[in-house]
């Protein structure tokens, strides 16, 4: 998949507004916590390190597909 820079996604998970930022880094945003990491797994475990496994996985699936569902003219 081609990154592109500077896209950002927003999602509600489990009542918490989660934002991703994709750069060099991910840099997620969440419950008033923030981290960059290189993979968006290890970014929701740095900011959100009490989901489980499952749940961590069912944000990644969310973040990414609304990340691709944005409009490709709000890409960079």
């Amino acid at each position: 998949m081609t990154e592109s820079p500077g896209a950002k996604a927003k999602v509600t998970f489990q009542d918490i507004e989660v934002t991703a930022t994709k750069d060099r880094l991910w840099h997620l945003e969440a419950a008033g916590r923030s981290a960059s990491a290189e993979f968006l797994d290890e970014a929701i475990d740095l900011v959100l390190p009490r989901l489980s496994y499952e749940e961590q996985d069912s944000l990644v699936i969310q973040l990414l597909m609304a990340r691709e569902a944005e409009p490709s003219s709000l890409r960079r």
